[in-house]
């Protein structure tokens, strides 16, 4: 991971950090920020750290956080910040009403994720250091521990182990990588009986309300030879559209508008990406975020986006749009495998 250097030269000038995660921070957000702090402090001894995510942080991580010593701070001090790092967020817009704030104290920002990059995050960040091949935050900050040479301790290691198999849906989509990661970590001292324990969760009534009514008003479209489900629901997008996924769908996608604030949950099958190269990041969450005013992006099986508009019109562009990738995709027509050589580079962008 190159970046790291620079990365260290900030830290050790800085004399106050805020780690910011994005809207309603996941375990990924909220370990890797934890595991970033402790290195942090090991790298500048004198440096007074906190932590923020606009919005608060999801159910699940609340449960994580009951074990994970990182204390969120609901209105963090910028006018007394020397530097801000995000972890997990693609881009500044998932900071929601923090964004602005943030520009106009001109700090210096460093951004480090592991979804495709939004094209904005060069000109704002005085570092960006992402790596698409990575499945989770917590792998990158894994990383920068064996860069810097610092040892892991048992919290840490238990810590960026729990959030690893969250992003992975406890191992579903792990590479090779990943799984070297996890052994790493348990050897460093983490428990994974522990880790999946603490992420266990059972599905509560209005998510299965939202998963059956999403099977019944979904579209079923077939795009050659796949099958894509359109489907709307108030919430749980992302659950609804692993469930109809679940259920038989190749691709499914999932919207629905709650507080004027129009939101998309992409999801497919693993041979889905491979034979299409279709990055639902990269090539759909991405680019229909901006093209309805929003926001989008995430993984190659795994994305999401927060636009303005119609959900009518949302599911219909989203269909348009798979639709003409996969009419000009050779892999489509092809069956080969493996990703758009776009989606699988490690990047880091560092402002002069």
């Amino acid at each position: 991971m190159r970046g790291h250097t620079r990365l260290a030269g900030l830290l050790k000038k800085a004399r106050t950090l805020l780690i910011v995660g994005h809207q309603n921070s996941d375990p990924d957000a909220v370990c890797s920020a934890y595991a970033l702090s402790v290195l942090a402090h090991k790298i500048n001894r004198k440096l007074t750290i906190g932590f923020t995510s606009p919005d608060g942080v999801s159910k699940l991580s609340k449960q994580i956080l009951t074990v994970v010593p990182l204390k969120v701070l609901e209105e963090p001090d910028l006018s007394k910040t020397d530097l801000i790092i995000t972890v997990d967020t693609n881009t500044l817009q998932q900071l929601g009403a923090l964004k602005q704030p943030i520009l106009d104290s001109a700090k210096p920002i460093v951004m480090i994720d592991h979804h495709a990059p939004h094209p904005d995050n060069a000109r704002t960040a005085a570092i960006v250091l992402c790596d698409e091949t990575s499945t989770s935050t917590c792998e990158m900050i894994l990383e920068l521990y064996d860069k810097f040479g610092i040892a892991l301790d048992g919290s840490v290691s238990q810590a960026l182990l729990t959030g690893l198999l969250v992003e992975t849906g406890h191992m579903s989509i792990a590479t090779r990588r990943t799984f070297k990661s996890a052994y790493a970590l348990i050897k460093a001292g983490a428990d994974p009986q522990a880790a999946l324990a603490l992420t266990r969760t059972t599905m509560d009534e209005s998510e299965r309300f939202a998963r059956v009514k999403s099977a019944q008003r979904v579209r079923m479209e077939r795009v050659g030879k796949w099958l894509v489900a359109l489907s709307e629901v108030g919430s749980y997008h992302a659950s609804a559209a692993r469930g109809l996924v679940a259920l038989g769908a190749h691709l499914a996608v999932v919207a629905g508008k709650r507080n004027d604030e129009l939101t998309l949950s992409f999801r497919s099958t693993r041979d889905f990406v491979d034979e299409t190269g279709m990055h639902l990041g990269s090539n759909l969450a991405t680019p229909l975020g901006v093209k309805m005013g929003g926001m989008g992006g995430g993984h190659a099986t795994a994305a999401g986006a927060s636009v303005k508009g119609d959900v009518n019109e949302a599911l219909k562009l989203a269909l348009i749009m798979v639709r003409e990738f996969l009419s000009r995709s050779s892999k489509s027509n092809t069956g080969g495998d493996g990703y758009a050589e776009a989606s699988s580079q490690s990047r880091v962008t560092t402002q002069k």
